[in-house]
């Protein structure tokens, strides 16, 4: 590559290069990226040529061949993947360069360029058809039907594939009607449409019926599609009754019953439908149905069923149901910290306190909620089992060339790049020197690249690396701004984006704190932040921890300071944690424990954010020298 722009430019610059300094260099770099963007191509190759030895002089590279892949030949472009394999631009070029190959149709290069199937599922198709045209039709039919047999969508560029098979016999009536039945499970209607399409006549028809069957699962009964257990379409009976359960439970049941008896369901047909229905009995509350469930839980073989129930339990104060299905878990999950506090919780509930402190004994040596519970209902030191990164002296120094480019890219803020190529970095190494990244990473205050690297490791006990005080400037103030616990501000950000001040979640929460745009809006107007007017500044870290902060101080006042419920509305929204706050006192009932609440909030993934921000808590009050504290009193004793 450096001798395509040499060419370019008929010059040469080795003379000048050995007089740039460092920051001479990242200026031109800059400047060289600015040129591109512009796509002012000839100055920015001119600029570029100055600095052939800086380390992000491949990236200006890379931008130039993937602008140009119209005019650029082959060698060029594979030759720059493979001098520069082991960087995501050589992998970013080759994924561009196999999309314009398909879109030329060049299906014998694209083999050359990449002769094994891709990963992405587009590129894949277009494998396919590069293997078609190529005579290999045969060779790559196990992949293509693999590929086929998905209850989702496919990309445009599998049609002509799979037409392809079909004309040829080769895709059957049965791959398609296979492809139906996944389409019907998974209830996606246009995907079932577009399948109807391929088939015959009598099997459309048959289709069809499906079709509207899944759309009004409550005509089960009176349907005629299930009169025999050799009907073609009795395979769809047992997600048709799963799908009623969550329509129209009385009507499931009623259904179940009565295709139980004309025709008996399998051993595994009964297990599938018993575990839908005992599900949404538990999650939906459905407690007329519970004597059907405790019936049937014990011959299920589900232990998310069973931990399920005990939640139930918990949740009611039902002490003897808590006791009896704690009796019912495997060995290994009935002694893990989690289920041993509850045994330990149903001792203390019947009034055996000698066992009851021995189990909680047991459980406070682990660091998790229930171990630090269990220390502070003890009265003893809260287990942090900290096993601190120490620095090995020389044991980073192959690794220089690899740090200096990442300290590069982070310096141009290339964020993303610098992510990409940090899990690169240590996905080659050995446990021992991902540490040591992880302590380098965290010395040089890159606290995002030092928590991935404690994730890599799977070093939990190595605190230092794993829980950064990043950028107290940002942090602290923010906190003593409204007079909150820098330490809870940490845990919430540690969190929610591991300090990834760039981090985008799924459903477009954004920045160090994770807001969405709505809340964030609401939240400046809230403050008066007038210089928040765009989403974008959600990636600003002061900005976002600003907001973030401002939105759970305004959570922890609607709550009365109670950190355990302003939390939960942290992560699942206030409205949801009003519901499940209020269900009980709204039923003329008095309320239960701060510990049976979390353990009982609905949503899995926000049970786990409140134990975890506990935790974190802790830990970085440790951390800062803080005296530790758990929960506190008013938290712990208060009725919810």
């Amino acid at each position: 590559m450096k001798k395509l722009i040499l060419a370019c430019l008929l010059v040469s610059t080795s003379n000048l290069v050995s007089a740039l300094n460092l920051d001479v260099q990242r200026d031109i770099f800059a400047k060289t990226l600015s040129l591109q963007e512009h796509y002012q191509w000839v100055d920015a190759n001119h600029e570029l040529a100055r600095i052939p030895d800086y380390p992000l002089t491949y990236l200006a590279e890379y931008n130039y061949l993937t602008a140009h892949l119209n005019t650029l030949n082959d060698e060029t472009i594979l030759g720059f993947i493979e001098s520069h394999k082991g960087t995501a631009a050589s992998d970013d070029l080759q994924r561009a360069y196999l999309f314009h190959l398909a879109e030329q149709k060049r299906w014998q290069q694209f083999l050359v360029a990449y002769p094994k199937l891709p990963n992405n599922r587009t590129l894949q198709c277009h494998y396919l058809q590069a293997s078609i045209k190529s005579g290999q039709a045969q060779k790559v039919w196990a992949d293509a039907k693999r590929i086929w047999l998905n209850s989702t969508s496919l990309p445009d560029a599998c049609d002509d594939v799979y037409s392809f098979y079909q004309d040829q016999n080769i895709l059957t009536q049965a791959d398609i009607w296979q492809r139906f039945h996944l389409a019907y499970e998974k209830n996606r209607s246009g995907l079932m449409r577009f399948l109807m399409t391929k088939m015959t006549d009598k099997n459309a028809a048959l289709a069809s019926q499906l079709y509207d069957l899944n759309k009004k699962p409550e005509n089960l009964l009176s349907s005629q599609l299930f009169t025999s257990r050799d009907a073609a379409s009795f395979s769809f009976l047992v997600p048709t009754i799963k799908r009623l359960a969550r329509k129209d439970f009385a009507q499931a049941m009623q259904a179940y019953t009565h295709f139980e008896k004309t025709m008996p369901f399998t051993f595994t047909e009964n297990v599938q439908i018993k575990i839908k229905l005992a599900t949404i009995i538990v999650q939906q509350d459905k407690s007329e149905y519970l004597p059907w469930l405790d019936k049937q839980l014990p011959s299920l073989g589900n232990v998310s069923l069973i931990e399920q129930r005990i939640r139930y339990a918990i949740k009611r104060d039902d002490w003897d149901n808590t006791a009896y299905w704690l009796t019912q878990l495997p060995d290994e999950k009935r002694h893990s910290t989690s289920w041993l506090y509850w045994q330990a919780r149903v001792l203390e509930n019947s009034g055996d306190l000698t066992q009851a402190r021995a189990l909680y004994q047991q459980v406070a040596k682990k660091r998790s909620y229930h171990g630090f519970m269990a220390a502070q209902k003890l009265g003893i030191n809260f287990p942090l089992n900290a096993d601190i990164v120490k620095e090995e002296q020389g044991s980073l120094r192959y690794l220089h060339k690899d740090l200096t480019l990442i300290e590069e890219l982070l310096f141009h803020k290339l964020n993303y790049q610098a992510k990409r190529q940090w899990n690169r970095l240590l996905n080659k190494q050995s446990l021992g020197l991902q540490q040591q990244l992880g302590l380098y990473a965290y010395d040089r205050g890159w606290a995002y690249l030092s928590v991935l690297a404690s994730i890599n490791s799977k070093s939990w006990d190595a605190l230092n690396i794993r829980f950064p005080d990043a950028k107290p400037e940002l942090f602290v103030d923010a906190a003593e701004k409204y007079d909150l616990e820098e330490t809870y501000i940490y845990a919430i950000t540690r969190r929610e984006s591991s300090f990834d001040e760039h981090a985008r979640s799924p459903v477009g929460a954004s920045g160090y704190m994770q807001l969405m745009p709505r809340t964030a809006k609401e939240t400046a107007k809230k403050i008066g932040l007038e210089e928040y007017n765009e989403v974008s500044q959600l990636e600003q870290g002061e900005v976002n921890v600003q907001l973030g902060t401002a939105y759970f101080d305004g959570l922890l006042k609607r709550y009365n300071g109670n950190r355990i419920l302003a939390t939960a509305a942290y992560n699942a929204g206030p409205t949801r944690v009003d519901q499940w706050f209020r269900a009980n006192k709204e039923n003329g009932e008095q309320g239960i424990a701060m510990d049976s609440w979390v353990e009982s909030i609905p949503y899995r993934e926000t049970r786990a954010y409140v134990k975890n921000i506990l935790v974190y808590n802790v830990i970085y009050q440790h951390i800062l020298d803080k005296p530790l504290k758990f929960v506190k009193d008013q938290e712990l004793l208060g009725s919810y």
